[in-house]
């Protein structure tokens, strides 16, 4: 299979890749997210009017559809309508949370601009293994309530808004720690290189 093939795959085809995904395949999950994620950010794009939050979405889409790859049952529906239907079910959480709200707070306003999250990065890239390295290194620098978040988030993957959910605290605070525990670690890291 290749990124090209997936244009003419059917519900059968989609179905078996989704078997491979259940097994931990990171190139079937590859070839779900190279076909799944620029669809979805346009769907996404139409819900929330906003292009980073549109991306934000997609990535928890497909965060999401990784790690509950096995809820997946291509039997009761296709692969498109089970994706689609967990973008759609983020999107209204999102706007249902932000109603009455100032607008929400975009990625850029909260991240530093030369740092890229690993929930923003390619699943398998060296970068994030290498980043988990030094984010575990260094955890027990952070106060605890930063440190549960990070864990949450760079090390077991969990989308930002279900970090929220877990810990019962607003998507803002899980990214306002996550950006104070990252600037933290950054110094840290930065300094022990010198």
């Amino acid at each position: 299979m290749t990124f090209q093939q997936t244009s003419t795959f059917g519900r059968e085809d989609w179905s078996r890749c989704m078997d491979k995904v259940k097994a931990q395949d990171r190139q079937a999950f590859a070839l779900v997210f190279s076909h799944f994620s620029p669809r979805l950010k346009q769907f996404a794009l139409k819900h929330v009017g906003n292009e980073q939050v549109a991306l934000e979405i997609v990535q928890d889409t497909l965060a999401t559809v990784w790690q509950k790859s096995a809820l997946f049952n291509g039997a009761k529906s296709s692969l498109s309508t089970w994706i689609y239907t967990i973008a759609r079910n983020l999107c209204f959480d999102l706007l249902r949370k932000q109603k009455g709200r100032d607008a929400y707070l975009l990625s850029e306003d909260i991240w530093p601009s030369d740092f890229l999250p690993p929930d923003l990065v390619d699943h398998y890239a060296p970068e994030h293994e290498m980043l988990k390295e030094q984010v575990v290194k260094f955890l027990d620098i952070l106060p605890d309530a930063q440190k549960k978040v990070v864990q949450a988030v760079y090390l077991e993957e969990l989308p930002h808004q279900q970090v929220a959910d877990m810990f019962d605290i607003p998507l803002g605070t899980v990214k306002s720690r996550l950006r104070l525990a990252v600037e933290r670690l950054r110094n840290t890291i930065e300094a022990e290189q010198l």
